[in-house]
């Protein structure tokens, strides 16, 4: 039996560099590629032709850093292989056909091809093609941490083709035997967000209508993910292996050369050309000597022979012979084991930064980790620090607390006193809420206005979003030996409790509510109960876990590995079906990734009065969430989110109304904004478009009809002042608006919109066009603010870091005016500042502009912190701000102002602007931030740190540190910092001393032998000398030396100036040791020397 995709990649991992058989060689080899080692092992060679000393002595410091390096390396690669190990024995269930059933098989084993079955909570083994899951509709959600480092869950969807395998009370029905197509992908690719496929019938097999064999990214699960809220998933093998997106994407670390590094190696060189002048001064000098003998036989302790060619004595080449002695005997003045030692001590002081308690979060039991081992000095001399704000200023904890409806503010007065009201269970602040507003919507509900402004907007508060509704554990429903368990649908129900809803129990409830005293409430944000738990059960302990869980992750018998292993070894125990083959194929394009509903769906009425007691909230963004839970508190809550449908309960009728979804139009950077298409189930059954976005996407898609009528006019206008009143007090603010589509046009945009997924040329670009059409000639709803506040402690560490002469540069996405009310209370500007704005289009106007505040600050003359200037840019005109014409005068304000605000900035312009401050404004440039969209300039930056907060992991994945608050970061700048970067320049300069100071000992000898090359030292304790005496209390040195005390360094921040302004290892700090040396080796040998003939 052949497998039919052998051909493929196998799913076996390896992440090791070497094997047992091509260590030595192979590690060898690399290590040769340092010029030092290269240099070391020239001069053993050399020695074993001149015999200047002992063959096989000079062997000793290159053999010592060959091996300690080997080890080092041994080590890493080994706990590589371990780990390999680890994860190519993991098991999971593979369809083995020759008995019809899913058997439990190693990782290691799986091909291109398998069918794979996961339970919940299963990590997935390889890139999978989704084909069936235990949801109706086919749907999925993943947990991509492991793979993007985004913590919140993503949806997939399962192939259109197995549609009528969806059902899961029948789960029997499906064997893989029946898959009859062949899948058509695109080449392993390292982008996780792209994928591009399509299906192919194959003889015998039932035909496929067109948009059925379009296969896109929601339909892939990818290696490394987790299952998650799905009960089980089924999927077949497109890549394994190294083919995988995870190991595509598995670079390694990255590797940051410092600036003392640089300087390092320049001395270096410099140490090579004080070694070649010693070697030459002393040949020529020995061969002078020599010359003043007129007879060879009398030159003391010379040993004589016969010449090549008959020439008994030739000083000249006597001379040349002892340059290359010289050589030898020097070595010493170039640090063998500088390079060692250096690894040695960052190891040191990278740990203990990780070990410091002052950068511990208890809340979140996470320490600083040091992703980057090569460059703790660079945060010593940090000179620009650029910070995303949301998340990373701020707590990206969104809560709702105020609205514009109707051209009406709403919340404004129950701000502050419901600012301190944390949550009983989670400690989240609860949403603000308005009784007016809470009455007003009650009134339009029980009056059943649906068309009702204010009903439309809590609405799209609650279902504008891609928020999951979780509301039951789940199950593992394959017992261990790989046969499906037939639950039905009506018995999986039954564990989740469910309770029937009467306008009785609603009124009680809110009666009770209105008892609570304050910031004693009921209900949680995050966990939904708003009905009365007639159990009274207050169990809080996590959901069961599935069989899949304790069974097939962990295997704890050895007999039952055993038989594993041995029934993998032999060929064709395990039958997989050859009728499948894939193909990869280039240039398919991708499919689109918007949901659509299946018509003909039979909705429930809307009068169903059951709805499950206990649901929870899981969000990828934290605006949205904020939005859902403060809707649930005005009495407009979700309940459940399906792939074709809604439900929202609305507590003032104890009524479910259902939705059809019939498009989700995610948000994107270019649009700003997010859309859903939604249907009523019930009434006039109207299509209504409902869309939420920043102020400036929103308002300039509205229609021209409403903006000129009296209403919206002055809504319009309202909402605008409303919009800058939430700015100038640091509100997150959006704009949600409605359309009704008619049949018509909705089913025109839809056949427009189907027949751009389907273009195989121009797709992309299409489907934009198609969604910008839909959202046009909108009316406005209402206006939201969420609050994020400052994290603890900001003001006081931007503060300290503007006192160490840092200049401080915040880059938001935020409007002009919520980005400077952050500015202002996060102590970037103060009332002392002077604040320098540069808003205008144009090349023309923004250059007069340049103009104007250069000649503003040149009037102030010299700036201090009492007369500094800050900038406010917006990201609008930083375009023509680095317009040839005007670059040179924007870098010039830049270097004047102390805090920088850029607005409206996409991660582009951020990364644009680290690698502009690195390149022409010089120094070292910090970026910080804690999502996705800071991963550019984190990169871009000389050191990047990340924060692990709400928005997943992918900037600390990118980072060299991550840290869980932003005030530790004057701790690691101030404290560790200077520490590093003092620690390292002195130990660097010692090691230079010390070797100086002993090579010119030597050569102040060859005075009084004739510069015969002779050392008066064992050749032993000369080898040893820089390996073994002088390198420990280096290393000692380097690690644990402490100038100043934590305490004084915070206390007084100027202290950071010696490494910001590099003021302990200057160009000619070198020098200055070399002279050092050289006169204290003189005092050292000339005074043993003469005392000696006393």
């Amino acid at each position: 039996y052949e497998h039919p995709n052998r051909r493929y990649a196998d799913n076996r991992i390896s992440t090791t560099k070497y094997s047992i058989l091509t260590f030595l060689p192979k590690n060898l080899l690399e290590q040769l590629h340092r010029a030092a080692n290269l240099y070391f092992i020239f001069i053993v060679v050399l020695n074993m032709i001149i015999g200047a000393f002992g063959k096989y002595i000079s062997l000793m410091p290159i053999s010592f850093v060959l091996g300690v390096t080997a080890i080092k390396d041994a080590f890493e690669d080994y706990r590589r292989y371990k780990s390999d190990q680890k994860v190519n024995h993991s098991t999971c269930r593979v369809w083995d056909s020759s008995q019809g059933r899913y058997r439990k098989l190693e990782w290691k084993h799986i091909l291109v091809g398998d069918f794979v079955h996961l339970s919940h909570d299963e990590i997935i083994p390889a890139d999978m093609l989704l084909l069936r899951s235990s949801d109706a509709n086919g749907i999925c959600y993943v947990d991509t941490c492991n793979l993007d480092g985004e913590s919140n869950l993503k949806q997939r969807q399962a192939i259109r083709a197995m549609g009528k395998f969806h059902n899961p009370t029948v789960p029997l029905n499906f064997s893989p035997d029946q898959f009859m197509y062949k899948v058509c992908c695109e080449e392993p690719t390292t982008d996780v967000y792209k994928f591009e496929g399509r299906l192919e019938t194959m003889d015998g097999g039932p035909p496929l209508p067109r948009e059925f064999t379009i296969l896109a990214k929601e339909n892939v699960l990818l290696r490394g993910c987790v299952v998650k809220n799905t009960d089980f998933v089924e999927g077949i093998v497109l890549y394994a292996g190294r083919d995988t997106k995870a190991m595509l994407n598995n670079n390694g670390p990255r590797y940051k050369r410092s600036t003392l590094e640089r300087l390092t190696n320049i001395d270096i060189i410099w140490c090579v050309v004080i070694l070649l002048a010693l070697c030459i001064t002393g040949a020529v000098l020995s061969g002078v000597w020599m010359r003043s003998f007129s007879n060879p036989y009398m030159i003391p302790f010379f040993t004589w022979s016969e010449m090549p060619g008959g020439t008994l004595f030739r000083p000249s080449f006597e001379s040349f012979w002892n340059f290359w002695s010289f050589i030898i005997v020097l070595q010493v003045l170039i640090p063998i084991s500088l390079y060692v030692s250096i690894e040695f001590i960052k190891i040191g002081q990278v740990w203990l930064i990780s070990q410091d308690k002052n950068m511990y979060y208890e809340k979140l039991d996470k320490r600083l980790q040091c992703r980057a081992l090569n460059i703790p000095e660079e945060l010593g001399q940090v000179q620009y620090v650029m910070s995303d704000k949301t998340g990373t200023l701020t707590e990206n904890q969104m809560v709702f607390r105020r609205c514009s409806l109707r051209g009406r503010d709403f919340g404004g007065h129950s701000v502050a006193a419901a600012i301190d009201q944390p949550d009983d269970r989670l400690g989240r602040p609860r949403p603000s809420k308005d009784r007016g507003l809470e009455a007003l919507l009650s009134r339009a509900v029980r009056e059943a206005d649906v068309d009702n402004q204010i009903y439309l907007f809590f609405l799209t508060m609650a279902i504008c979003n891609t928020v999951v509704v979780n509301a039951k554990p789940h199950e593992d429903l394959m017992d261990p030996d790989g046969d499906m368990i037939d639950i039905s649908c009506e018995e999986s129900d039954t564990t989740t409790e469910r309770l029937t809803i009467s306008p009785l129990s609603v009124k009680f409830l809110e009666e009770v509510e209105e008892e609570v005293p304050s910031g004693q409430r009921l209900k949680s944000p995050r966990e939904s109960i708003e009905l009365i738990d007639l159990h009274d059960d207050k169990d809080d302990s996590p959901p069961v876990p599935s069989v899949t869980e304790i069974v097939s992750n962990e295997i704890k018998e050895k007999s039952s590995q055993n038989s594993l292993k041995s029934m993998a070894s032999i060929p064709g125990i395990l039958h997989r079906p050859s009728l499948l083959s894939l193909a990869r194929l280039k240039g398919i394009k991708e499919l689109s990734p918007f949901r659509r509903s299946v018509d003909k769906r039979q909705s429930q009425s809307s009068s169903d009065t059951t709805a499950p007691l206990h649901s929870y909230y899981d969000s990828e963004s934290p605006d949205e969430l904020a939005l859902v839970e403060a809707a649930r508190e005005y009495g407009v809550r979700l309940l459940r989110r399906r792939f074709d449908e809604v439900n929202i309960h609305i507590r003032a009728s104890g009524q479910i109304v259902k939705y059809k979804l019939l498009h989700t139009l995610p948000f994107d950077s270019d649009r700003k904004r997010m859309s859903v298409i939604v249907q009523e189930c019930t009434g006039k059954k109207r299509i209504i478009l409902l869309t939420k976005g920043a102020d400036a996407s929103v308002l300039p898609i509205l229609a021209n009809e409403y903006i000129t009528s009296e209403v919206g006019e002055e809504e319009v206008f309202k909402a605008q002042e409303h919009l800058s009143d939430y700015a100038k007090e640091g509100l997150r603010t959006l704009c949600l608006a409605k359309k009704y589509l008619s049949e018509e046009e909705y089913h025109a945009w839809r056949a427009l919109h189907e027949e751009a997924e389907l273009d195989p040329h121009h797709r992309e670009n299409l489907i934009r066009d198609s969604i910008l059409k839909a959202e046009q000639n909108v009316e406005l709803l209402g206006v939201t603010a969420i609050e994020d506040r400052l994290q603890e402690g900001v003001p006081e560490c931007i503060h300290l870091l503007r006192e160490a002469g840092i200049c401080v540069w915040l880059l938001t996405g935020d409007k002009v005016e919520t980005a400077v009310n952050i500015a202002f209370s996060s102590r970037l500007f103060s009332s002392a500042m002077d604040i320098l704005n540069v808003g205008a289009n144009g090349v023309r106007s923004v250059s007069d502009l340049l103009d104007e505040h250069l000649e503003r600050v040149n009037r102030a003359g010299e700036i201090t912190e009492e007369a500094a200037f800050g900038l406010v840019l917006n990201a609008s005109c930083l375009d023509y701000c680095l317009d040839p014409h005007n670059e040179q005068r924007f870098v010039q304000l830049l270097r004047s102002c102390r805090s920088v605000l850029c607005c409206r900035a996409t991660p582009i312009q951020k990364a644009s602007l680290v690698k502009m401050a690195k390149t022409r404004l010089g120094g070292k440039v910090l970026a910080i931030g804690d999502g996705a969209n800071d991963v550019s300039m984190i990169q871009c930056a000389d050191v990047g740190v990340g924060l692990s907060g709400q928005e997943g992991m992918q900037a600390v994945m990118a980072s060299d540190f991550a840290m869980a608050r932003f005030r530790f970061l004057a701790n690691l700048l101030l404290v560790h910092g200077h520490w590093c970067y003092q620690r390292l320049a002195q130990t660097i300069l010692y090691f230079f001393y010390k070797n100086a100071m002993f090579v010119f000992t030597i050569f102040w000898y060859q005075i009084f032998n004739g510069f015969s090359s002779q050392v008066p030292i064992d050749p032993i304790y000369l080898m040893v000398y820089n390996l073994i005496f002088t390198s420990v209390p280096a290393l000692l040195y380097g690690c644990l030396e402490q100038d100043a005390p934590a305490d004084t360094l915070l206390d007084v921040p100027k202290f950071y100036d010696q490494g910001r302004l590099g003021k302990k290892y200057r160009w000619y700090s070198f020098w200055l040791n070399m002279l050092d040396a050289l006169w204290q080796s003189a005092v050292v040998y000339f005074l043993c020397h003469f005392v000696s003939l006393v």
